[in-house]
């Protein structure tokens, strides 16, 4: 009889693991990093440079970021959010949203979004690309702005 490694977890199961949400304390970002430092950067080239993943690593360990994984054993995806604190409202912007299996997790962010309700957040924001706005108008988000950038 063969022994996985304990290291591999439950990752290599022969059943299917329906991911759960993780938020991700700060003290832990340098420990799951290795793991989660792909798609970080992945998302901060698609972005245009505006962050790289270290100026994304420094946010999180401040506690100014939150880090969220949607883990079956192995991060299927991750999410960044941020409070944003307007003149009169107070939001949670996701910064980041990436990952794989996409219909296995998407219903989750509700989870982040109570979150930030008992955070005193008022309302969910996020910049994402064009598919994202079908895929969230069926859970209450709205398109209220086209954002459109040019490189100077």
């Amino acid at each position: 009889m063969s022994h996985k490694p304990r290291s591999l977890g439950s990752r290599y199961s022969p059943m299917k693991m329906v991911p759960r949400l993780v938020g991700i304390p700060a003290a832990e970002i340098d420990a799951v990093w290795p793991l989660v430092e792909p798609l970080i950067a992945g998302a901060c080239r698609r972005g245009g440079g505006k962050d790289a993943p270290a100026d994304i690593r420094r946010g999180l360990k401040a506690r100014d970021q939150q880090l969220w994984l949607a883990w079956d054993g192995g991060v299927v995806a991750l999410a960044v959010t941020e409070i944003a604190c307007h003149p009169r409202k107070k939001c949670c912007r996701i910064r980041i949203c990436t990952g794989r299996e996409r219909r296995s997790w998407q219903h989750q962010l509700a989870a982040i979004e109570a979150w930030a309700k008992a955070q005193g957040c008022a309302a969910m924001e996020l910049i994402a690309r064009p598919g994202w706005s079908r895929l969230l108008k069926g859970q209450g988000y709205a398109t209220t702005h086209l954002y459109c950038e040019k490189e100077l």
